[in-house]
């Protein structure tokens, strides 16, 4: 009997110190090293999940992910460090800009998956390739970070439902219908006014493939008219990975109160992009502003997407001036940190009414810049902090940071065999 109450004895303990620790002596609120511990330990028992980053597009120009590097926003000990057990691979195929570039779009974007997986292959005790929801349970266990591979631009299917199926073959479990501008299917939103009204009728088989593949449907970069067509027709819920709230930040790249509500009704999830010109649009209309500026000095289009066409020459002298005046531009610029995300997580749970249909789409290493302490992936714990900050309950920072988008990967999985 003595025994056993020592061990009751000991169990209580343990329970009860880490919860003594918190709480002052004059029974006020803990400090802010208090709070801190609480934070990481509520992010430790999360499963976090970044829907979109463009990382392997430096592993393709020979950096050593394996290396805690000083440039770029993810490597393998800044995933560690950020607690981040899945981590969506965007494999990105622009709009092309000639025949030639058209017929190696699926190529282009076949390069990056196998880069993926290779990374993962060469890393096994870090990374795991993830295809299906049954292989998440197993990350936590071995303590290592899922890949999932995804397609950003819907232009390296080629217009070929076949391309597609050997993508999905080939470990895709992800895809953007477009990017910055229309593929010959679907209205981009950087698309000056959208020629199809939403998808034309090959832009419908290519959702219904998708829906019977079990692929999930990104609408990040879709325009609007698009957003609202799949949204309708789609059997399974989609995503909008990587996109903000457009009455917080009025950008075409960022989803309306509508698109947020329409999204939710489906059962999709928005992921808050990081991209301080998407959680501040005052932001990105000085920085395009500066872009129009410096191409009509050079003589070259004012779209940022056209410059790929032009003189290589001619573009790295306009783009060499850009990087400098960018650089004093900032300077002058608001300050976009922690809480202006978490001020569109906010926004995103209050015009749905549920913590359920928000994520995170960091888009780290296509973004140029990133908000005052998310300069990295090793630097997501001060998102918990932030929540919780805000009074945010544990199980709902659960959601948020993870839960929600691996919910819609069971749910995309379960719609195929409908």
């Amino acid at each position: 009997m003595r025994n056993h109450l020592l061990v009751l004895s000991a169990l209580a303990i343990g329970v009860l110190l880490p919860l003594l620790a918190c709480v002052k002596p004059d029974g006020g609120r803990p400090d802010a090293a208090d709070e801190a511990v609480r934070a990481d330990s509520v992010h430790r028992e999360a499963f976090v999940a970044d829907m979109h980053c463009d990382t392997i597009g430096r592993v393709l120009e020979g950096e050593d992910l394996r290396l805690d590097l000083d440039r770029g926003h993810v490597d393998l000990p800044k995933l560690k460090r950020g607690g981040v057990d899945l981590q969506v691979f965007a494999c990105f195929v622009g709009a092309p800009r000639d025949d030639d570039d058209r017929l190696k779009a699926a190529e282009r974007a076949l390069d990056q998956v196998e880069a993926v997986k290779k990374l993962a292959a060469d890393n096994p005790r870090e990374l795991a390739l993830i295809l299906e929801p049954e292989d998440i349970p197993r990350l936590t266990a071995e303590s290592k970070t899922g890949a999932i591979i995804g397609i950003e631009g819907g232009y390296a299917i080629q217009n070929d439902l076949d391309v597609l199926r050997s993508f999905y073959r080939s470990g895709v479990r992800l895809m953007t219908l477009t990017h910055w501008t229309r593929t010959d299917w679907a209205d981009a939103s950087g698309d000056d006014a959208p020629r199809f009204g939403g998808l034309t009728d090959f832009g419908r088989r290519v959702v219904e493939e998708m829906n019977r593949l079990g692929m999930i449907i990104d609408l990040s970069h879709s325009g609007d008219t698009t957003f609202w067509e799949v949204v309708k027709i789609s059997r399974a819920p989609a995503v909008a990975s990587h996109s903000c709230c457009r009455a917080l930040a009025d950008h075409h790249r960022n989803l309306t109160d509508d698109m947020l509500r329409a999204l939710a009704g489906t059962g999709g999830v928005v992921g808050i992009n990081f991209n301080p010109g998407f959680l501040n649009a005052e932001i990105i209309r000085k920085e395009e502003e500066l872009y129009r500026e410096v191409a009509r000095k050079h003589g070259i289009p004012e779209g940022q997407m056209d410059w790929r066409r032009i003189d290589p020459g001619v573009r790295e002298a306009a783009e060499a001036e850009v990087k400098e005046r960018l650089t004093e531009l900032r300077k002058a610029l608001p300050v976009v940190d922690i809480k202006t995300l978490a001020d569109h997580i906010e926004h995103a749970v209050r015009v749905t009414g549920s913590v359920d249909f928000v994520g995170l789409g960091s888009d780290y290493d296509g973004i140029s810049t990133t908000p005052a302490g998310l300069e990295n992936c090793g630097l997501l714990p001060n998102i918990t902090r932030e929540l919780l900050r805000r009074g945010f309950k544990d199980e709902e920072i659960h959601k948020i940071l993870g839960g929600n988008f691996v919910r819609v990967f069971k749910a995309v999985a379960e719609a195929r065999q409908q």
